[in-house]
């Protein structure tokens, strides 16, 4: 390799090791077909690749000493970027951040170890060593090796998405941007940065710490363009129960108003009818006409509904609905909030309770009191097996775990939105939901 055996050797492990750091986020991504021989023949083109990008940077090594640099170190990320279009079947945004955060990991290990090696006196242009200026021992290059890459396992386990993101223009977008930032800092400011490391110790001392710093900020950016990702999709998903709640409140509304006004002319008719039936059918027809015309009176028309509609799917279950309700203060709320917001507290009791094998357990006990401070709700049920709350709330226990959760999600939302408090405790065998709202204000 003669000359440029220093710059091959220099550009070559930058693009393993980085290439290694990327993959580490990458690792649940839909791969494309003959992935390993993918793999193996991009690894191979962009070892000699690399090479070649060396024979440049070394023949250029005068007066165009910094573009060509800057140049070199663009054209292996670029390699390893290419690699991942090559070898994995996902969108582009997703690519382009597994290995903005892969390549910030790697700035961030390679960066360190030396930092530490500073602070603790030793030269890291003239040793690997923690310990001596002079010498190197077998000890020193697995310390070396072992430090790089349990700083990259950890930073990939803590920065990892478990989730893959949702395409939209605004995630898209800032993704692009950090891909840019992420290119030219690191290829740019960086690796020119390097060449006067050796000017001064502390300006040593403030690139590296800029480079860790630097990678930890995209880091944490690219975790916080997830995080917004996910909530943006849990709000759609959100707002798309609600709207499909909306509908449905109408339409229960509408039947429930129909049955109570055709119960209430039966009634006439069934007056003069009843002399004519047996004892077992008048009590029947008089139980069913009873059970249909039953008005709740809350002081909430959208409140009475969802009790009228949840006692008739109680006592299909087998359950008994008790209800001390005033709502007439729940102007806070809009139509489709405060159907989804009890509709959710009874479904899921309704859910829990199914399991209860004690009859004298198949209770829902909800409460709607006015107080000095606000609208308290509070509903609380038994319900059998382990129950586990993640960030305050119970993890579903239905199989389709990506569309369900969401109600406890919706009716947190409501009520934060409004400036209350929800809270969700399950002790034993009672799982209990307290809702504070503050009064609506002039």
């Amino acid at each position: 390799m003669g000359k440029y055996i220093y710059n091959a050797f220099s550009l070559i492990l930058f693009f393993w090791e980085c290439q290694f750091c990327i993959l580490l986020f990458m690792f649940k991504h839909k791969k494309r077909k003959y992935f390993i021989l993918r793999y193996i023949g991009c690894v191979i083109a962009g070892t000699l690749l690399s090479y070649a990008v060396a024979m440049v940077n070394t023949e250029f090594s005068g007066e165009f000493h910094l573009l060509t640099r800057v140049l070199c170190y663009c054209a292996i990320s670029s390699l390893n970027l290419a690699t991942l279009f090559v070898c994995y079947k996902e969108p582009t945004y997703e690519i382009l951040l597994c290995w903005c955060c892969g390549t910030a990991v790697y700035q961030i290990s390679n960066k360190l170890y030396p930092l530490i090696q500073n602070f603790a006196g030793i030269d890291d242009k003239t040793t690997i060593s923690l310990f001596d200026n002079t010498h190197i021992m077998w000890y020193d290059w697995l310390i070396f090796l072992s430090f790089h890459l349990s700083v990259q396992l950890v930073l990939a386990k803590i920065f990892n998405r478990k989730e893959f993101l949702n395409a939209d223009k605004a995630t898209t977008r800032n993704i692009v941007l950090v891909a840019v930032v992420t290119l030219f800092c690191v290829n740019g400011l960086i690796c020119v940065a390097r060449i006067y490391e050796t000017e001064s110790f502390a300006l040593n001392i403030i690139i590296k710490l800029f480079t860790v710093g630097f990678g930890l900020t995209i880091l944490i950016i690219s975790k916080y363009i997830f995080i917004q990702n996910r909530q943006k999709q849990e709000m759609n998903i959100i707002k798309e129960l609600w709207r499909q709640e909306k509908m449905q409140f109408k339409s229960i509304k509408a039947n429930i108003d129909f049955i109570n006004s055709k119960c209430h002319d039966l009634k006439h008719v069934f007056a003069k009818f009843e002399g004519k039936m047996d004892v077992a059918e008048i009590e029947e027809l008089k139980w069913a006409m009873n059970f249909y015309d039953k008005t709740v009176k809350t002081g909430n028309d959208i409140l009475d509904v969802v009790l009228c509609e949840k006692i008739v799917l109680c006592d299909e279950y087998g359950i008994n609905l008790s209800c001390l309700a005033d709502g007439s203060r729940l102007d806070m709320l809009s139509v489709s909030q405060t159907y989804s917001l009890f509709s959710n507290i009874i479904d899921n009791a309704i859910t829990a309770l199914k399991k209860v094998k004690d009859e004298e357990k198949r209770i829902i006990t909800l409460s709607v009191k006015n107080t000095v401070e606000g609208v308290e709700i509070e509903e609380y049920n038994y319900f059998e097996g382990a129950l586990a709350l993640t960030d305050g709330l119970p993890q579903t226990i239905k199989e389709d775990k990506a569309r369900h959760g969401y109600g406890m999600k919706s009716m947190k939302y409501i009520v934060e939105n409004h400036g209350g408090i929800f809270t969700v405790t399950a002790e034993e065998d009672i799982f209990d939901v307290k809702i504070k709202l503050p009064y609506k204000t002039a």
